[in-house]
């Protein structure tokens, strides 16, 4: 199963109780893959991993291993603060048949350099999985350009999310580690990455538009540059108004009016309200048209 492509950061959907509603799993899968995605990647931000408990991310690793049955590739997030953690989510992840694991650098804490690279090496050391690190700087400490090099200069440490606006240094990644898999992480400026020679790109709003940005990356590969853009402004529209209502309750409620129900986010993120169901319908309405369009023609 190849790595490169388009992959959804898959939500995790919650009953009312704020329980994990495994019995939604399946069909969110199978959402994605009618969407034509390359891949999942499973237990990050994306899922409220953060809100869960190591018990309830191992069961959500499994869970999607067993919807996707092979169909799909598959990454599992296993970040954690505390590597004992990630080590065992590794383990869950391998069992489950992924094919690499994914891991933040460790938060909160001020940990130093030299801890986060130790972090990084054990988590490579010791999985049978290859690891793509995570860089995402407005959520845990960002890597330098040689930081970067180094890790993917390591055993079984074969690719970066980059989840930055920092295109230049993805640019730069590219070019000092050209057999490393770099993956854009910001869904907005999905384009500009694959211009700067990200392989693939792992976003929230592919659970419900991964067609869309299956196109887009489509396009930029064949050259069709002004459709590309055509298709990264209409993905933004919905962006933006999601950043009003909230990312993980505005993507939810996406996905429920494609008849496709996650349940609310957990707390303490917020519920939907009517007045923002309105906003996020009209907003995607030109995705929905969009993609009945394509279907119409074959696409």
């Amino acid at each position: 199963m190849k790595l490169e492509g388009i992959y959804s950061a898959l939500l995790t959907p919650f009953s009312e109780d704020e329980s994990i509603d495994r019995q939604a799993i399946g069909p969110l899968v199978e959402f994605q893959v009618g969407l034509g995605v390359d891949g999942l990647y499973v237990g990050g931000s994306s899922g409220e991993a953060m809100l869960q408990s190591l018990e309830e991310r191992a069961t959500c690793l499994a869970d999607v291993a067993a919807a996707a049955a092979g169909r799909l590739g598959l990454i599992a997030h296993i970040g954690t603060i505390a590597t004992r953690d990630a080590l065992q989510l590794s383990e869950h992840a391998a069992k489950a048949g992924y094919q690499a694991i994914s891991a933040i650098a460790p938060f909160y804490y001020d940990f130093s350099r030299p801890e986060v690279m130790a972090h990084y090496r054990e988590l490579a050391d010791a999985s049978g999985l290859p690891l793509i690190v995570y860089n995402f700087p407005a959520r845990a400490s960002g890597f330098t350009l040689p930081e970067l090099v180094e890790l993917l200069s390591y055993p079984n440490i074969i690719g970066i999310k980059h989840t930055s606006s920092d295109m230049f240094q993805l640019e730069r990644i590219r070019h000092a580690a050209p057999e490393a898999i770099v993956y854009n992480g910001y869904d907005e400026m999905c384009l500009a990455g694959l211009a700067m020679g990200a392989q693939g790109a792992i976003g929230t709003t592919y659970n419900f538009m991964g067609d869309v940005f299956v196109d887009l990356r489509t396009c930029a590969a064949e050259g069709q540059i002004e459709e590309a853009r055509r298709l990264q402004e209409m993905a933004n529209k919905v962006i933006q108004m999601l950043i009003k209502v909230g990312v993980m309750p505005g993507s939810k409620a996406l996905l429920g009016i494609m008849g496709v129900p996650c349940g609310p986010p957990r707390r303490p993120f917020r519920k939907i309200e009517a007045s923002d169901l309105a906003a996020l319908g009209e907003a995607i309405a030109p995705v929905l048209a969009w993609r009945e369009n394509r279907a119409a023609k074959g696409a």
